[in-house]
Protein backbone atom coordinates (compact mmCIF):
# COMPACT_ATOMS: atom_id res chain seq x y z
CA UNK A 1 0.00 0.00 0.00
CA UNK A 2 1.06 3.58 -0.40
CA UNK A 3 2.92 5.34 2.41
CA UNK A 4 0.57 1.12 -0.01
CA UNK A 5 1.54 -11.52 -3.49
CA UNK A 6 2.93 -13.73 -1.52
CA UNK A 7 1.88 -16.97 -3.23
CA UNK A 8 1.24 -19.62 -0.60
CA UNK A 9 0.80 -23.34 -0.98
CA UNK A 10 -2.93 -24.05 -0.80
CA UNK A 11 -4.01 -24.99 2.69
CA UNK A 12 -1.04 -23.41 4.49
CA UNK A 13 -2.30 -21.64 7.62
CA UNK A 14 0.86 -19.90 8.81
CA UNK A 15 3.10 -17.63 6.79
CA UNK A 16 6.30 -15.82 7.59
CA UNK A 17 5.76 -12.09 7.99
CA UNK A 18 8.79 -9.87 8.33
CA UNK A 19 7.32 -6.95 10.18
CA UNK A 20 8.27 -3.86 12.08
CA UNK A 21 9.43 -4.12 15.65
CA UNK A 22 8.09 -1.49 18.02
CA UNK A 23 9.81 0.37 20.83
CA UNK A 24 10.28 3.69 22.47
CA UNK A 25 12.95 5.76 20.74
CA UNK A 26 16.38 5.82 22.33
CA UNK A 27 17.22 9.22 20.97
CA UNK A 28 19.78 7.87 18.48
CA UNK A 29 19.96 10.51 15.76
CA UNK A 30 22.52 8.76 13.56
CA UNK A 31 21.32 8.47 9.96
CA UNK A 32 22.85 5.02 9.63
CA UNK A 33 21.96 3.67 13.04
CA UNK A 34 18.78 1.75 13.84
CA UNK A 35 17.11 2.26 17.16
CA UNK A 36 14.90 -0.77 16.56
CA UNK A 37 15.66 -3.71 14.30
CA UNK A 38 13.07 -5.32 12.08
CA UNK A 39 12.24 -8.81 13.21
CA UNK A 40 10.55 -11.77 11.62
CA UNK A 41 7.06 -12.43 12.91
CA UNK A 42 4.49 -15.11 12.16
CA UNK A 43 1.05 -14.26 10.85
CA UNK A 44 -1.45 -17.07 11.26
CA UNK A 45 -4.96 -17.65 10.03
CA UNK A 46 -6.90 -17.78 13.28
CA UNK A 47 -9.15 -20.71 14.09
CA UNK A 48 -11.45 -18.56 16.21
CA UNK A 49 -12.91 -15.37 14.74
CA UNK A 50 -15.53 -14.77 17.40
CA UNK A 51 -16.00 -11.44 19.16
CA UNK A 52 -15.63 -9.53 21.29
CA UNK A 53 -12.04 -8.32 20.89
CA UNK A 54 -9.55 -9.25 23.62
CA UNK A 55 -9.70 -7.10 26.73
CA UNK A 56 -7.27 -4.21 27.09
CA UNK A 57 -5.82 -3.84 30.58
CA UNK A 58 -6.78 -0.56 32.22
CA UNK A 59 -9.07 0.55 29.40
CA UNK A 60 -12.32 2.33 30.08
CA UNK A 61 -14.88 4.25 28.06
CA UNK A 62 -14.93 8.02 27.76
CA UNK A 63 -13.01 11.01 26.49
CA UNK A 64 -11.98 12.37 23.12
CA UNK A 65 -8.92 11.33 21.11
CA UNK A 66 -7.52 13.83 18.61
CA UNK A 67 -5.53 12.66 15.60
CA UNK A 68 -3.31 15.22 13.90
CA UNK A 69 -2.53 14.47 10.27
CA UNK A 70 -0.84 16.83 7.86
CA UNK A 71 -3.67 17.05 5.32
CA UNK A 72 -7.10 15.76 4.45
CA UNK A 73 -7.58 12.13 3.46
CA UNK A 74 -7.17 11.65 -0.27
CA UNK A 75 -9.89 8.99 -0.22
CA UNK A 76 -12.10 7.71 2.59
CA UNK A 77 -14.30 5.71 0.20
CA UNK A 78 -13.27 2.12 1.09
CA UNK A 79 -12.94 1.03 -2.52
CA UNK A 80 -10.57 3.94 -3.21
CA UNK A 81 -8.74 3.93 0.13
CA UNK A 82 -5.09 2.96 -0.35
CA UNK A 83 -3.01 5.44 1.68
CA UNK A 84 -1.95 4.57 5.23
CA UNK A 85 -3.57 7.30 7.42
CA UNK A 86 -6.97 6.99 5.74
CA UNK A 87 -6.78 3.20 5.53
CA UNK A 88 -5.93 2.89 9.23
CA UNK A 89 -8.77 5.25 10.16
CA UNK A 90 -11.25 3.54 7.86
CA UNK A 91 -10.43 -0.08 8.63
CA UNK A 92 -9.95 0.44 12.38
CA UNK A 93 -12.92 2.71 13.05
CA UNK A 94 -15.42 3.14 10.21
CA UNK A 95 -15.87 -0.01 8.19
CA UNK A 96 -15.37 -3.71 8.38
CA UNK A 97 -14.11 -6.21 5.83
CA UNK A 98 -14.54 -9.93 5.26
CA UNK A 99 -11.29 -10.58 7.14
CA UNK A 100 -8.97 -8.37 9.17
CA UNK A 101 -5.83 -8.43 11.32
CA UNK A 102 -5.97 -9.02 15.07
CA UNK A 103 -3.01 -7.58 16.98
CA UNK A 104 -2.38 -5.96 20.33
CA UNK A 105 1.21 -4.79 20.05
CA UNK A 106 2.56 -7.92 21.74
CA UNK A 107 4.14 -9.37 18.58
CA UNK A 108 1.28 -11.77 17.84
CA UNK A 109 -0.48 -11.21 14.51
CA UNK A 110 -3.49 -13.14 13.25
CA UNK A 111 -5.84 -12.93 10.30
CA UNK A 112 -9.40 -13.42 11.53
CA UNK A 113 -12.86 -13.39 10.05
CA UNK A 114 -14.23 -9.87 10.52
CA UNK A 115 -17.63 -9.76 8.86
CA UNK A 116 -17.11 -13.43 8.03
CA UNK A 117 -17.30 -16.34 10.45
CA UNK A 118 -13.78 -17.43 9.52
CA UNK A 119 -10.91 -16.60 7.16
CA UNK A 120 -12.56 -18.46 4.28
CA UNK A 121 -13.33 -21.97 3.10
CA UNK A 122 -11.28 -22.90 0.04
CA UNK A 123 -11.94 -25.63 -2.51
CA UNK A 124 -11.11 -26.50 -6.11
CA UNK A 125 -7.41 -26.29 -5.43
CA UNK A 126 -7.65 -22.75 -4.06
CA UNK A 127 -9.71 -21.31 -6.91
CA UNK A 128 -12.98 -21.18 -4.97
CA UNK A 129 -13.42 -19.34 -1.67
CA UNK A 130 -16.63 -19.24 0.35
CA UNK A 131 -17.40 -16.70 3.09
CA UNK A 132 -20.35 -16.83 5.46
CA UNK A 133 -21.35 -13.64 7.27
CA UNK A 134 -21.87 -13.57 11.04
CA UNK A 135 -25.26 -13.06 12.65
CA UNK A 136 -26.20 -9.62 13.96
CA UNK A 137 -24.15 -7.44 11.60
CA UNK A 138 -25.64 -3.96 11.18
CA UNK A 139 -24.90 -0.60 9.61
CA UNK A 140 -25.11 2.67 11.51
CA UNK A 141 -28.87 2.96 10.79
CA UNK A 142 -29.60 -0.51 12.18
CA UNK A 143 -30.16 -2.17 8.80
CA UNK A 144 -28.59 -5.55 8.16
CA UNK A 145 -25.23 -5.94 6.41
CA UNK A 146 -25.67 -8.51 3.64
CA UNK A 147 -23.48 -10.56 1.36
CA UNK A 148 -25.07 -8.67 -1.53
CA UNK A 149 -23.62 -5.45 -0.06
CA UNK A 150 -20.15 -6.97 0.10
CA UNK A 151 -20.50 -8.09 -3.52
CA UNK A 152 -21.71 -4.62 -4.49
CA UNK A 153 -18.75 -2.98 -2.76
CA UNK A 154 -16.40 -5.15 -4.80
CA UNK A 155 -18.45 -4.51 -7.96
CA UNK A 156 -18.10 -0.72 -7.61
CA UNK A 157 -14.31 -1.14 -7.24
CA UNK A 158 -14.31 -2.16 -10.93
CA UNK A 159 -15.62 1.25 -11.97
CA UNK A 160 -13.20 3.42 -13.97
CA UNK A 161 -14.66 6.29 -11.91
CA UNK A 162 -13.10 4.78 -8.75
CA UNK A 163 -9.57 3.86 -9.89
CA UNK A 164 -7.44 4.54 -6.83
CA UNK A 165 -7.85 1.55 -4.50
CA UNK A 166 -6.20 -1.89 -4.43
CA UNK A 167 -6.68 -3.96 -7.59
CA UNK A 168 -5.92 -7.51 -6.44
CA UNK A 169 -9.47 -8.86 -6.12
CA UNK A 170 -10.61 -7.27 -9.40
CA UNK A 171 -7.65 -8.72 -11.31
CA UNK A 172 -8.09 -12.15 -9.74
CA UNK A 173 -11.78 -12.27 -10.59
CA UNK A 174 -11.13 -11.16 -14.17
CA UNK A 175 -8.13 -13.42 -14.54
CA UNK A 176 -6.30 -10.47 -16.08
CA UNK A 177 -4.57 -7.21 -15.20
CA UNK A 178 -7.07 -5.57 -17.55
CA UNK A 179 -10.04 -6.19 -15.29
CA UNK A 180 -12.21 -3.66 -17.16
CA UNK A 181 -12.02 -5.50 -20.47
CA UNK A 182 -15.46 -7.14 -20.02
CA UNK A 183 -16.92 -5.55 -16.89
CA UNK A 184 -16.81 -1.96 -15.62
CA UNK A 185 -18.91 -2.14 -12.50
CA UNK A 186 -22.52 -1.20 -11.78
CA UNK A 187 -22.54 2.47 -12.85
CA UNK A 188 -22.82 1.90 -16.59
CA UNK A 189 -25.46 -0.79 -16.71
CA UNK A 190 -23.26 -3.52 -15.27
CA UNK A 191 -24.49 -6.07 -12.75
CA UNK A 192 -24.37 -5.37 -9.02
CA UNK A 193 -22.50 -8.64 -8.56
CA UNK A 194 -19.16 -8.87 -10.40
CA UNK A 195 -18.21 -11.77 -12.68
CA UNK A 196 -17.09 -14.96 -10.91
CA UNK A 197 -18.86 -13.96 -7.68
CA UNK A 198 -21.97 -15.78 -6.47
CA UNK A 199 -24.33 -14.64 -3.71
CA UNK A 200 -26.75 -17.51 -3.07
CA UNK A 201 -28.29 -15.81 -0.02
CA UNK A 202 -27.91 -12.80 2.26
CA UNK A 203 -25.15 -14.41 4.32
CA UNK A 204 -23.06 -16.20 1.72
CA UNK A 205 -20.59 -14.91 -0.88
CA UNK A 206 -18.51 -17.21 -3.09
CA UNK A 207 -15.49 -16.23 -5.18
CA UNK A 208 -14.60 -18.44 -8.15
CA UNK A 209 -11.22 -17.28 -9.42
CA UNK A 210 -9.91 -18.56 -12.76
CA UNK A 211 -6.60 -19.36 -10.99
CA UNK A 212 -5.71 -20.43 -7.46
CA UNK A 213 -5.13 -17.68 -4.88
CA UNK A 214 -4.24 -19.18 -1.53
CA UNK A 215 -3.58 -15.72 -0.10
CA UNK A 216 -7.23 -14.72 -0.52
CA UNK A 217 -7.71 -14.33 3.29
CA UNK A 218 -5.14 -11.50 3.20
CA UNK A 219 -6.70 -9.78 0.19
CA UNK A 220 -10.12 -9.83 1.89
CA UNK A 221 -8.68 -7.67 4.69
CA UNK A 222 -8.22 -4.81 2.23
CA UNK A 223 -11.01 -2.19 2.17
CA UNK A 224 -12.02 -3.43 -1.29
CA UNK A 225 -14.00 -6.11 0.60
CA UNK A 226 -16.02 -3.58 2.63
CA UNK A 227 -19.82 -3.62 2.24
CA UNK A 228 -21.60 -0.71 0.59
CA UNK A 229 -25.41 -0.64 0.48
CA UNK A 230 -26.45 0.38 -3.07
CA UNK A 231 -29.02 2.87 -1.77
CA UNK A 232 -26.25 4.75 0.06
CA UNK A 233 -23.77 4.78 -2.82
CA UNK A 234 -23.06 8.33 -3.96
CA UNK A 235 -20.38 7.19 -6.42
CA UNK A 236 -17.41 9.59 -6.48
CA UNK A 237 -18.98 11.59 -3.63
CA UNK A 238 -18.89 8.56 -1.32
CA UNK A 239 -15.51 9.86 -0.13
CA UNK A 240 -17.40 12.55 1.78
CA UNK A 241 -19.67 10.22 3.75
CA UNK A 242 -18.98 6.47 3.76
CA UNK A 243 -21.73 4.56 5.56
CA UNK A 244 -20.44 2.96 8.75
CA UNK A 245 -20.29 -0.74 9.50
CA UNK A 246 -17.67 -0.26 12.25
CA UNK A 247 -17.67 1.02 15.84
CA UNK A 248 -17.72 4.71 14.83
CA UNK A 249 -19.64 6.81 12.32
CA UNK A 250 -19.08 10.24 10.86
CA UNK A 251 -20.83 13.02 12.74
CA UNK A 252 -19.27 15.88 10.75
CA UNK A 253 -16.66 16.02 8.00
CA UNK A 254 -15.46 19.42 6.85
CA UNK A 255 -12.95 18.69 4.12
CA UNK A 256 -9.43 20.06 4.75
CA UNK A 257 -10.50 21.12 8.25
CA UNK A 258 -11.83 18.50 10.65
CA UNK A 259 -13.68 15.20 10.90
CA UNK A 260 -15.54 14.10 14.02
CA UNK A 261 -16.36 10.44 14.62
CA UNK A 262 -18.84 9.31 17.27
CA UNK A 263 -19.92 5.87 18.38
CA UNK A 264 -22.09 3.77 16.09
CA UNK A 265 -24.71 2.47 18.51
CA UNK A 266 -25.68 -0.32 16.10
CA UNK A 267 -22.18 -1.84 16.04
CA UNK A 268 -22.22 -5.02 18.12
CA UNK A 269 -18.87 -5.79 19.82
CA UNK A 270 -19.97 -9.41 20.19
CA UNK A 271 -19.53 -9.80 16.43
CA UNK A 272 -16.18 -8.01 16.22
CA UNK A 273 -12.93 -9.83 17.14
CA UNK A 274 -10.57 -6.87 16.76
CA UNK A 275 -12.13 -3.48 17.53
CA UNK A 276 -13.12 -1.52 20.64
CA UNK A 277 -15.05 1.74 21.07
CA UNK A 278 -13.43 3.15 24.20
CA UNK A 279 -13.25 6.90 23.32
CA UNK A 280 -16.55 8.80 23.12
CA UNK A 281 -15.29 10.36 19.91
CA UNK A 282 -12.34 10.81 17.61
CA UNK A 283 -11.47 14.21 16.18
CA UNK A 284 -9.22 14.21 13.09
CA UNK A 285 -7.59 17.62 12.70
CA UNK A 286 -6.24 18.37 9.21
CA UNK A 287 -5.16 21.98 9.88
CA UNK A 288 -1.90 21.68 11.84
CA UNK A 289 1.54 21.49 10.33
CA UNK A 290 3.78 18.68 11.52
CA UNK A 291 5.79 21.16 13.59
CA UNK A 292 2.71 22.71 15.19
CA UNK A 293 1.14 19.36 16.00
CA UNK A 294 4.33 17.89 17.43
CA UNK A 295 4.97 20.95 19.59
CA UNK A 296 1.41 20.78 20.89
CA UNK A 297 1.55 17.07 21.77
CA UNK A 298 5.00 17.39 23.34
CA UNK A 299 3.67 20.18 25.57
CA UNK A 300 1.11 17.71 26.94
CA UNK A 301 -1.17 20.57 28.00
CA UNK A 302 -4.96 20.29 28.18
CA UNK A 303 -6.51 18.45 25.25
CA UNK A 304 -3.04 17.61 23.91
CA UNK A 305 -2.83 14.94 26.63
CA UNK A 306 -5.31 12.85 24.64
CA UNK A 307 -3.92 13.45 21.16
CA UNK A 308 -1.33 11.93 18.84
CA UNK A 309 0.48 12.80 15.65
CA UNK A 310 -0.58 10.41 12.94
CA UNK A 311 1.56 8.70 10.27
CA UNK A 312 2.76 11.46 7.94
CA UNK A 313 3.12 13.62 11.05
CA UNK A 314 6.61 12.24 11.70
CA UNK A 315 8.26 14.46 14.29
CA UNK A 316 10.09 17.18 12.30
CA UNK A 317 13.85 17.52 12.67
CA UNK A 318 13.39 20.98 14.19
CA UNK A 319 11.27 19.55 17.02
CA UNK A 320 12.86 16.13 17.51
CA UNK A 321 15.49 17.20 20.12
CA UNK A 322 12.73 18.71 22.27
CA UNK A 323 10.66 15.53 21.90
CA UNK A 324 13.56 13.38 23.10
CA UNK A 325 14.18 15.71 26.04
CA UNK A 326 10.58 16.30 27.15
CA UNK A 327 8.55 13.34 25.86
CA UNK A 328 11.00 10.50 25.39
CA UNK A 329 8.62 7.96 26.93
CA UNK A 330 5.79 9.12 24.62
CA UNK A 331 7.51 8.53 21.28
CA UNK A 332 6.23 5.65 19.19
CA UNK A 333 9.06 4.43 16.99
CA UNK A 334 10.00 1.41 14.94
CA UNK A 335 10.88 0.25 11.43
CA UNK A 336 8.02 -0.32 9.01
CA UNK A 337 7.67 -2.23 5.74
CA UNK A 338 7.80 0.93 3.60
CA UNK A 339 10.45 2.15 1.18
CA UNK A 340 10.56 5.76 0.03
CA UNK A 341 11.80 6.11 -3.53
CA UNK A 342 12.07 8.87 -6.11
CA UNK A 343 10.37 7.51 -9.21
CA UNK A 344 11.23 8.60 -12.71
CA UNK A 345 8.30 8.91 -15.09
CA UNK A 346 9.99 6.64 -17.64
CA UNK A 347 7.56 7.77 -20.36
CA UNK A 348 9.24 11.18 -20.14
CA UNK A 349 12.69 10.38 -18.71
CA UNK A 350 13.67 7.84 -21.36
CA UNK A 351 17.46 8.20 -21.14
CA UNK A 352 18.82 5.27 -19.06
CA UNK A 353 22.14 7.01 -18.48
CA UNK A 354 20.32 10.01 -17.02
CA UNK A 355 18.42 7.78 -14.60
CA UNK A 356 21.64 5.99 -13.65
CA UNK A 357 23.44 9.31 -13.23
CA UNK A 358 20.90 10.58 -10.73
CA UNK A 359 21.14 7.31 -8.82
CA UNK A 360 24.86 7.95 -8.42
CA UNK A 361 24.35 11.63 -7.59
CA UNK A 362 21.79 11.20 -4.81
CA UNK A 363 22.99 12.39 -1.40
CA UNK A 364 21.15 10.04 0.96
CA UNK A 365 22.93 11.33 4.05
CA UNK A 366 21.92 14.92 3.32
CA UNK A 367 18.41 13.86 2.35
CA UNK A 368 17.99 11.99 5.63
CA UNK A 369 19.05 15.05 7.62
CA UNK A 370 16.22 16.97 5.95
CA UNK A 371 13.80 14.04 6.27
CA UNK A 372 14.72 13.33 9.88
CA UNK A 373 17.50 10.79 10.30
CA UNK A 374 15.64 9.14 13.20
CA UNK A 375 12.73 8.50 10.78
CA UNK A 376 14.54 6.23 8.36
CA UNK A 377 17.72 4.55 7.17
CA UNK A 378 19.46 4.89 3.78
CA UNK A 379 17.69 2.70 1.22
CA UNK A 380 19.18 1.25 -1.96
CA UNK A 381 16.74 -1.54 -2.92
CA UNK A 382 13.13 -1.81 -4.08
CA UNK A 383 12.30 -4.23 -1.27
CA UNK A 384 12.43 -3.23 2.38
CA UNK A 385 14.72 -5.17 4.73
CA UNK A 386 11.50 -6.15 6.53
CA UNK A 387 10.19 -7.97 3.44
CA UNK A 388 10.92 -11.61 2.70
CA UNK A 389 12.94 -11.80 -0.50
CA UNK A 390 15.03 -8.75 0.41
CA UNK A 391 18.62 -8.96 -0.83
CA UNK A 392 21.05 -6.23 0.20
CA UNK A 393 22.81 -4.51 -2.70
CA UNK A 394 23.58 -1.06 -4.10
CA UNK A 395 23.56 -0.95 -7.90
CA UNK A 396 24.82 2.65 -8.02
CA UNK A 397 27.08 3.15 -5.03
CA UNK A 398 27.88 6.82 -4.93
CA UNK A 399 28.75 6.73 -1.25
CA UNK A 400 26.74 8.27 1.56
CA UNK A 401 26.71 11.73 -0.03
CA UNK A 402 26.57 10.78 -3.72
CA UNK A 403 29.14 10.80 -6.52
CA UNK A 404 28.65 13.94 -8.58
CA UNK A 405 31.65 13.25 -10.81
CA UNK A 406 30.31 9.83 -11.82
CA UNK A 407 26.95 11.41 -12.58
CA UNK A 408 28.57 14.09 -14.75
CA UNK A 409 30.54 11.40 -16.57
CA UNK A 410 27.34 9.49 -17.41
CA UNK A 411 25.67 12.70 -18.57
CA UNK A 412 28.61 13.51 -20.80
CA UNK A 413 28.61 17.14 -19.72
CA UNK A 414 24.98 17.66 -20.75
CA UNK A 415 22.70 19.98 -18.80
CA UNK A 416 19.27 18.52 -18.12
CA UNK A 417 15.95 20.16 -17.13
CA UNK A 418 13.49 18.08 -15.10
CA UNK A 419 10.29 18.76 -13.16
CA UNK A 420 9.88 17.28 -9.68
CA UNK A 421 6.40 17.08 -8.09
CA UNK A 422 6.04 16.90 -4.31
CA UNK A 423 3.31 16.64 -1.71
CA UNK A 424 2.79 20.11 -0.34
CA UNK A 425 3.87 19.48 3.25
CA UNK A 426 6.67 21.01 5.32
CA UNK A 427 8.91 18.00 5.11
CA UNK A 428 8.38 17.45 1.39
CA UNK A 429 8.96 21.14 0.66
CA UNK A 430 12.33 20.84 2.38
CA UNK A 431 13.14 17.62 0.52
CA UNK A 432 12.28 19.20 -2.83
CA UNK A 433 14.48 22.20 -2.13
CA UNK A 434 17.33 19.92 -1.06
CA UNK A 435 17.07 17.82 -4.22
CA UNK A 436 17.08 20.93 -6.39
CA UNK A 437 20.28 22.26 -4.81
CA UNK A 438 22.10 18.95 -4.38
CA UNK A 439 21.54 17.76 -7.97
CA UNK A 440 22.49 21.07 -9.55
CA UNK A 441 26.28 20.37 -9.50
CA UNK A 442 25.65 17.28 -11.62
CA UNK A 443 24.09 19.44 -14.31
CA UNK A 444 20.43 18.96 -13.39
CA UNK A 445 18.13 21.99 -13.40
CA UNK A 446 15.25 20.75 -11.25
CA UNK A 447 11.97 22.66 -11.28
CA UNK A 448 10.00 21.81 -8.14
CA UNK A 449 6.22 21.92 -8.18
CA UNK A 450 3.86 21.35 -5.22
CA UNK A 451 0.73 19.19 -5.44
CA UNK A 452 -2.03 19.42 -2.81
CA UNK A 453 -1.58 16.65 -0.27
CA UNK A 454 -5.10 15.30 -0.67
CA UNK A 455 -4.62 15.02 -4.46
CA UNK A 456 -1.00 13.87 -4.71
CA UNK A 457 -1.39 10.14 -5.40
CA UNK A 458 -4.37 10.79 -7.66
CA UNK A 459 -2.33 13.26 -9.74
CA UNK A 460 0.83 11.19 -10.14
CA UNK A 461 -1.31 8.06 -10.64
CA UNK A 462 -2.54 9.49 -13.97
CA UNK A 463 -0.62 8.00 -16.86
CA UNK A 464 -0.52 11.32 -18.69
CA UNK A 465 0.82 13.35 -15.74
CA UNK A 466 3.28 16.06 -16.74
CA UNK A 467 5.99 15.42 -14.17
CA UNK A 468 9.41 13.80 -14.59
CA UNK A 469 10.08 12.74 -10.99
CA UNK A 470 8.27 12.40 -7.66
CA UNK A 471 8.62 10.78 -4.25
CA UNK A 472 6.63 7.58 -3.73
CA UNK A 473 6.27 5.45 -0.61
CA UNK A 474 5.16 1.83 -0.72
CA UNK A 475 4.95 -1.12 1.65
CA UNK A 476 3.68 -4.67 1.33
CA UNK A 477 -0.09 -5.15 1.55
CA UNK A 478 0.44 -8.51 3.22
CA UNK A 479 3.44 -10.78 3.80
CA UNK A 480 6.01 -10.95 1.04
CA UNK A 481 7.47 -9.26 -2.01
CA UNK A 482 4.58 -10.29 -4.26
CA UNK A 483 2.61 -7.29 -2.99
CA UNK A 484 5.50 -4.96 -3.81
CA UNK A 485 7.12 -5.90 -7.12
CA UNK A 486 3.96 -6.71 -9.17
CA UNK A 487 1.86 -3.62 -8.34
CA UNK A 488 4.83 -1.27 -8.73
CA UNK A 489 6.69 -2.68 -11.72
CA UNK A 490 4.32 -4.80 -13.86
CA UNK A 491 3.67 -2.77 -17.02
CA UNK A 492 0.60 -4.83 -17.90
CA UNK A 493 -1.19 -3.26 -14.93
CA UNK A 494 -0.85 0.33 -16.17
CA UNK A 495 -4.20 2.04 -16.68
CA UNK A 496 -5.21 5.63 -17.54
CA UNK A 497 -5.68 6.50 -13.85
CA UNK A 498 -5.12 5.08 -10.39
CA UNK A 499 -1.69 3.62 -11.11
CA UNK A 500 0.68 2.27 -8.49
CA UNK A 501 3.33 1.78 -11.16
CA UNK A 502 3.96 5.52 -11.19
CA UNK A 503 7.31 5.01 -12.92
CA UNK A 504 5.18 3.72 -15.83
CA UNK A 505 7.76 1.02 -16.43
CA UNK A 506 6.54 -1.41 -19.09
CA UNK A 507 9.44 -3.77 -19.70
CA UNK A 508 8.51 -7.11 -21.35
CA UNK A 509 11.27 -9.06 -19.58
CA UNK A 510 10.17 -7.74 -16.18
CA UNK A 511 6.50 -8.43 -16.94
CA UNK A 512 7.24 -12.01 -17.94
CA UNK A 513 9.37 -12.68 -14.87
CA UNK A 514 6.67 -11.30 -12.55
CA UNK A 515 4.12 -13.63 -14.12
CA UNK A 516 6.51 -16.57 -13.73
CA UNK A 517 7.23 -15.89 -10.06
CA UNK A 518 3.55 -15.43 -9.23
CA UNK A 519 3.01 -18.96 -10.53
CA UNK A 520 5.56 -20.51 -8.15
CA UNK A 521 4.28 -22.54 -5.21
CA UNK A 522 7.66 -22.94 -3.49
CA UNK A 523 8.00 -19.98 -1.11
CA UNK A 524 11.78 -20.20 -0.80
CA UNK A 525 12.20 -20.27 -4.56
CA UNK A 526 9.80 -17.35 -4.97
CA UNK A 527 11.61 -15.26 -2.35
CA UNK A 528 14.94 -15.76 -4.11
CA UNK A 529 13.36 -14.88 -7.44
CA UNK A 530 11.83 -11.66 -6.12
CA UNK A 531 15.18 -10.59 -4.66
CA UNK A 532 16.92 -11.31 -7.97
CA UNK A 533 14.27 -9.39 -9.91
CA UNK A 534 14.61 -6.43 -7.55
CA UNK A 535 18.31 -6.22 -8.44
CA UNK A 536 17.71 -6.81 -12.15
CA UNK A 537 15.15 -3.99 -12.40
CA UNK A 538 17.51 -1.51 -10.76
CA UNK A 539 20.68 -2.65 -12.56
CA UNK A 540 19.18 -2.93 -16.03
CA UNK A 541 16.52 -0.21 -15.98
CA UNK A 542 17.03 2.20 -13.02
CA UNK A 543 13.39 3.37 -13.06
CA UNK A 544 13.65 4.86 -9.57
CA UNK A 545 16.04 6.01 -6.86
CA UNK A 546 15.45 4.10 -3.60
CA UNK A 547 16.35 6.52 -0.82
CA UNK A 548 14.87 5.67 2.61
CA UNK A 549 13.83 2.58 4.55
CA UNK A 550 11.01 4.02 6.63
CA UNK A 551 10.67 4.27 10.39
CA UNK A 552 7.58 5.42 12.19
CA UNK A 553 8.40 8.17 14.69
CA UNK A 554 5.43 9.96 16.19
CA UNK A 555 4.46 11.33 19.60
CA UNK A 556 1.36 10.94 21.75
CA UNK A 557 -0.14 12.52 24.86
CA UNK A 558 0.30 11.22 28.39
CA UNK A 559 -3.36 10.21 28.74
CA UNK A 560 -3.38 8.01 25.62
CA UNK A 561 -3.50 4.33 26.49
CA UNK A 562 -3.49 1.17 24.39
CA UNK A 563 -1.23 2.56 21.65
CA UNK A 564 1.05 0.31 19.59
CA UNK A 565 2.75 0.25 16.20
CA UNK A 566 0.51 -1.69 13.82
CA UNK A 567 2.43 -4.20 11.72
CA UNK A 568 0.05 -4.38 8.73
CA UNK A 569 -0.23 -0.59 8.48
CA UNK A 570 3.13 0.68 9.77
CA UNK A 571 1.10 3.23 11.71
CA UNK A 572 -0.35 3.83 15.16
CA UNK A 573 -3.01 1.17 15.66
CA UNK A 574 -6.34 2.65 16.77
CA UNK A 575 -8.29 -0.46 17.78
CA UNK A 576 -7.23 -0.43 21.44
CA UNK A 577 -6.87 3.31 22.09
CA UNK A 578 -8.43 4.69 25.26
CA UNK A 579 -8.22 7.80 27.42
CA UNK A 580 -6.54 7.16 30.74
Amino acid sequence: MRRPVRMLSVGVLAVALTAAGCSKNTGDDDATGETTKAETQTATLAENSDGPAPEVAGAKKGGTVTLYTSGDFEHLDPQQNYVVPSQTTGSNLLYRTLTQYRENGDGKLEVVGDLATNTGEESDGGKTWKYTLKDGLKYEDGSAITAQDVAYGIARSFSPDLPNGPHYIQQWLAGSADYNAKYKGPYNGGAKVPPNVEVPDAKTIIFKFPAAHADTPFAMALPTASPVPPARDTKVQYDNRPFSSGPYKIQTYNRTQKMVLVRNSNWDPKTDPIRHDFPDQYVVDFTRTAEQASELVISDAGAAQTSLTFQDMTIPASVYPKAVQSAKDRILSGPTQYVWQINFNTQRVTDLKLRQALNYAIDRQGLLKVWGSYAGDPGTTLLSPTTSGYDKYNAYDGGNTGNIEKAKELLGGKKVKLTYAYRNTERNQAVAAFLRSSLQPAGVDLTIQPVDEDQYYTVIGKKNNQFDMYMYGWGSDWPGAGTVIPPLWDGKRITPEGNNNTAYLNDPKTNEEIERILGLSDLTEADKAWGALDKDIMTRLAPTIPVIYDKQTTVYGSKIGGIYLSKPYGNSGLNNLYVK
